[in-house]
């Protein structure tokens, strides 16, 4: 269970009658989700009728001797992922749930149940993207879509096409430019890909950054693309150090800020990269008392969109919901950020507030 309950973890059914099988899924996630573990397919249906699961791990024994049709799963919006033996056959299930369930077999790494898991709940997220209207849907679609094939090409060793991010971002300057940014920001989050959430966010607050102080359309791509790539070094950063559930170590901080480092070398091997979309992505972690990273780099040695970067990417951490903490309110962020009164230019911070803000009240009124 959560440790804290103002944490909402994804949640997850483990329906398995070997307990040494629900035991071994149970290690293997706990720190991850909210799991809820039955060794018997009626008492699993009953509960998951009352609170369905976003996700339901299967025994395939079990489904296949009629367990499946016990726990009443056609029709409901549970995805499925079926368990068993290599080489055991799912397909009838696979074919009867469709697009919402996967087969793994034993033994399978912790890695990939958990990727499977995520790539579940997020395909359900992007689900229910289609009942929003355009002006939300189609830069959520666009972008979910572009960070896909650049994690695609990284892990091919093939450039990142700086073009077709910039194509993908298009319909984020015009949701901007047409208000529908705050909603962005909340819709996005139902996403369990958070490099992509949080991408997708400081590229929204960029875009609206831009916007409130009058920059044209042009200027605002170039600023919604640097911040949808600017984490693109998370892409090659060791998962079990991104995805770690808490504080890291000592030994573990240099490699996650390494990700900056990285997202240099990448932009640097890409097509037509804007010099603008490369500030983003190698100073958004610099600070201008010089104590950031990776660099170091201080004062004037930052230039407005270096700094800019830096505070968008803090409100979007601070306001990002994580399987480990929830999202600060909107006051608690902006009052962690001027508390930074050394590392955070005040000037920037204030003009950012006061677009964030006074948009958001236009927007609710």
């Amino acid at each position: 269970m959560s440790a804290d309950p103002a944490i909402k973890l994804p949640s997850v059914a483990v329906i398995f009658q070997e307990e040494r099988r629900r035991r071994e899924l149970e290690s293997a996630l706990k720190r991850r989700f909210e799991l809820s573990i039955f060794d018997d397919a009626g008492a699993a249906g009953d509960a998951m009728a009352v609170t369905p699961p976003d996700v339901a791990l299967v025994d395939l024994q079990m489904a296949k001797k009629g367990g499946i049709d016990r726990l009443g799963l056609d029709g409901a919006t549970v995805s499925i992922i079926f368990i068993g033996v290599k080489g055991e056959g799912a397909g009838d299930l696979l074919e009867r749930f469709g697009k919402t369930s996967r087969f793994l077999s034993w033994p399978m790494p912790t890695k990939a149940l958990v990727e499977t898991i995520s790539d579940l709940i997020s395909q359900s997220a992007e689900n229910a993207w289609e009942a929003l209207p355009e002006v939300q849907q189609k830069p959520l679609k666009l972008t979910v879509e572009e960070y896909q094939s650049i994690s695609t090409a990284i892990e091919n060793g093939e450039p990142i096409d700086y073009g077709t991010a910039a194509e993908s971002c298009t319909p984020l300057v015009e949701a901007v430019n047409q208000a529908a940014h705050h909603d962005l920001l909340s819709s996005v989050q139902s996403h369990h890909n958070y490099t992509y959430v949080h991408s997708m966010r400081v590229a929204t607050l960029l875009t609206l950054f831009g916007h409130g102080i009058g920059m044209s359309d042009d200027d605002l791509l170039i600023l919604s693309t640097g911040g949808l790539l600017h984490d693109v070094g998370k892409l090659v950063t060791p998962p079990e150090i991104l995805g770690k559930p808490g504080k890291l170590t000592d030994d573990e901080w240099p490699l996650m800020q390494d990700h900056v480092v990285q997202s240099g070398v990448l932009l640097e091997g890409g097509d037509d990269v804007r010099k603008g979309a490369r500030i983003i992505a190698e100073q958004h972690h610099e600070k201008i008392d010089g104590t950031g990273y990776p660099k170091g780099l201080k004062g004037a040695e930052l230039n407005e969109l270096a700094r800019t970067s830096g505070i968008c990417d803090i409100f979007g951490a601070l306001t990002d919901e994580r399987s480990y903490k929830p999202a600060f309110p909107t006051e608690k962020a902006f009052a962690i950020l001027e508390s930074m009164t050394t590392g955070i230019d005040q000037n920037l911070l204030a003009l950012f507030k006061e677009i964030f803000i006074s948009t958001k009240a236009e927007q609710a009124a």
